[in-house]
């Protein structure tokens, strides 16, 4: 005799969750009322929660639910069903979709399971009791008697959750109702049927829950609001399938707006209408009419039922997915995406006031980024599916989105400007201007981020030049780092990385740049804030020296009071420019000399606050007082260096008058 090895069988149970084993208890008892075709029929679920003591969290004193006791007044256990039951693969609900699986989801969440049952003999009514083990055989203890009792039905005792498995399991008796109710809807709304009565209680309280009040004509919990079928066919027409869509509207729980497919009136798969229309993700609401002319609102989420033959007949065993895949395949006609698609897009034509006050709040949200945050990706925002953003979509996201649009057109439009351009045979002008127009679309989106971002860098440089909060000034690092970072050369900083414009437009492309850092590999004297050589030649052999010029930028502190005559920045620059004359800098790779001679054009920027010692270091040198007042400037003959002094106000202003054109035109202003 061939034995199953139930153990196992359990262990290879997947996709099921805590509530699982109370679904199919409790569809097995409609079954069972079903069969005894009765009109009164009744299930009655009882809870009963652990009795150990329990600790407090977060002032939860409830304690958890640990055993769950189903009873019906249905057809009972007779020789026809425990056949059924004792077979691991039973067909004896074939005709109902049944697999003769569901039971075994019982053992893999509880760790006893107890049958006591009445039914019908052939002349006198018997009472069958039996446990439900995991052993070979998994009838044990099977008690058969005659019994007095008139009423035939099932009492399902599924005892203590085992220890890792409960604790998704719902405390409160409401939630717990809700959730069943979501899962076994199906039955209340079917076409000209009658679900038995289901009613919910706790062991000792006499707090009762009917399921099917949720549904009742003075309820307000669920309302029906859509009963239709529709069709889905191929593409090629050879096939098609009609399915039922019912629409529900919720108004309780934490549940998202979802798709569930339903298979022999058992909820199989569940998916969230977001992912298909985001404008589903959050809560609708309904507008109460309140009294004294004060309204409020009702949220609900809304549940999509999806129902019909298609999916019965392709169900999975264990009645947790079906034998088509998500996508579509060759081996069956509809997939589980075309099918969720079509219900999706069936909800939000229901919907379909919502869902468009929710796509224009969507696309002003985006509208408003791009004009205060990202104008460069206007030319964009035509071609963003806003269809498939999300409904919350962050700032990121929409970067994202738009930047891939972007690369998209510029990938687009240079591979066909490449392919006319290799076609010696082509002389189509009209269509060399549309691409040559869609690049410079995208090249005058890089220019106004480009425009943008001074703007903002200039912001910054104010902040910073403010003092903080306790009265003190910024660190002359911090105004360093934002003009070029520390430590960093032009081999590995570019100049999108850095704001050498600040200072001077010609500085940007400069060849070598040098930020607090040697430039030579040996030691050598104390190192200025910024070198900058105009061309990578200064580097060279040859009389490159002499038209290669040499700029040196030295960085005080803001607000700096009081300076030495030691600490003169114009004397630091002057020794820092005399020992490169003598050669005692190498290059980088430390092959030759940095080639600077006398004849070198040299410039020395000093950028600081004007103050009283600043001035009197500039007089001293014979510097000019700048026209506004607001820096130094003048040639040194000795040291052969043109100065200039910068106080940050004139930093600051200076380049945004250089920038204000292009401010006033993109009105960042």
């Amino acid at each position: 005799m061939t034995q199953v090895n139930i153990k196992r069988l359990v262990e290879t149970i997947h996709k099921t969750n805590v509530y699982t084993p109370l679904v199919e208890a409790v569809v097995n008892s409609i079954e069972a009322i079903e069969d005894a075709k009765i009109d009164d029929g009744e299930i009655v679920i009882t809870l009963i929660r652990s009795r150990q003591r329990v600790i407090e969290l977060d002032g939860d004193k409830l304690p958890p639910v640990s055993t769950i006791v189903i009873e019906d007044n249905g057809i009972g256990f007779n020789d026809v069903n425990l056949e059924s039951f004792n077979k691991v693969y039973s067909d004896n609900k074939i005709n109902k979709g049944g697999k003769g699986f569901g039971r075994f989801t019982f053992l893999k969440y509880f760790q006893k399971i107890k049958i006591e049952s009445v039914y019908h003999g052939t002349n006198e009514n018997f009472s069958r009791n039996f446990d439900f083990v995991q052993d070979d055989n998994i009838i044990y203890g099977l008690e058969n008697v005659p019994t007095n009792t008139e009423s035939t039905g099932t009492k399902l005792t599924l005892d203590t959750f085992k220890s890792d498995r409960g604790a998704n399991f719902d405390k409160t008796i409401e939630t717990i109702a809700r959730k069943l109710l979501e899962k076994i809807l199906v039955y209340f709304v079917i076409d000209n049927y009658k679900c038995p009565k289901i009613s919910l209680k706790e062991e000792g309280s006499k707090k009762s829950i009917i399921l099917n009040d949720f549904l009742s004509k003075g309820s307000n919990e669920i309302a029906q609001v859509e009963n239709k079928n529709f069709i889905l066919k191929t593409t090629d027409g050879k096939s098609e399938e009609i399915l039922k869509l019912k629409l529900f509207k919720v108004f309780y729980g934490e549940s998202r707006s979802s798709i569930i497919l339903v298979a022999n009136n058992r909820l199989v798969t569940e998916e969230a209408l977001y992912t298909y229309i985001p404008e589903f993700k959050d809560d609708f609401y309904d507008i109460i009419k309140g009294k004294k002319g004060k309204d409020g609102q009702r949220n609900y989420t809304i549940k999509a039922y999806v129902l019909g033959n298609y999916l019965d007949k392709n169900v999975c065993l264990e009645r947790d997915d079906f034998e088509f895949e998500y996508d579509r395949n060759l081996t069956f006609p509809f997939s589980r995406q075309e099918i969720e698609k079509e219900a999706a897009l069936l909800a939000k034509n229901k919907f379909a006031d919502e869902v468009n006050t929710r796509q224009q709040k969507k696309e002003k949200r985006i509208k408003d980024y791009i004009n205060s945050d990202a104008p460069w990706h206007k030319p964009y925002f035509k071609d963003l599916d806003l269809s498939s953003m999300a409904y919350d979509a962050s700032d990121a996201d929409i970067e994202s989105e738009l930047e891939k649009i972007k690369y998209a057109k510029e990938t687009s439009a240079k591979r066909e400007i490449n392919i006319i351009l290799k076609d010696e045979k082509t002389n189509n002008q009209e269509r060399m201007n549309a691409l040559v127009s869609k690049i410079t679309e995208i090249q005058k989106s890089d220019l106004v981020r480009y425009v943008c971002n001074r703007k903002i860098i200039i912001d910054v440089l104010k902040k910073t030049l403010e003092r903080n909060d306790d009265g003190s000034a910024k660190q002359e690092k911090e105004i360093h780092n934002i003009i070029f970072p520390m430590g960093r050369d032009s081999t590995n900083c570019s100049y999108e990385d850095h704001n050498l414009w600040l200072l001077d437009e010609r500085l940007i492309f400069s060849e070598y740049i040098a930020s607090d850092k040697k430039i030579s590999n040996k030691q050598a004297p104390g190192e200025p804030d910024l070198i900058i050589f105009n061309q990578a030649v200064a580097f060279r052999n040859g009389d490159n020296e002499y038209s290669n010029p040499l700029t040196v930028f030295e960085f005080k502190r803001p607000k700096r009071p009081t300076y030495s005559q030691e600490e003169n920045p114009l004397l630091q620059v002057a020794k820092y420019v005399e020992d490169i004359r003598a050669g005692k800098y190498e290059t980088p790779n430390g092959v030759e000399k940095i080639k600077v001679n006398g004849n070198t054009p040299v410039y020395g920027y000093i950028v600081c606050d004007l103050t009283d010692k600043i001035n009197e270091f500039a007089k001293q040198w014979n510097l000019s007082l700048s026209p506004d007042n607001e820096g130094f400037f003048g040639y040194h003959s000795s040291y052969k260096i043109y100065y200039e002094i910068i106080s940050f106000k004139k930093l600051l202003k200076d380049a945004n008058l250089r920038n204000k054109i292009f401010f006033k035109k993109l009105q960042i202003e």
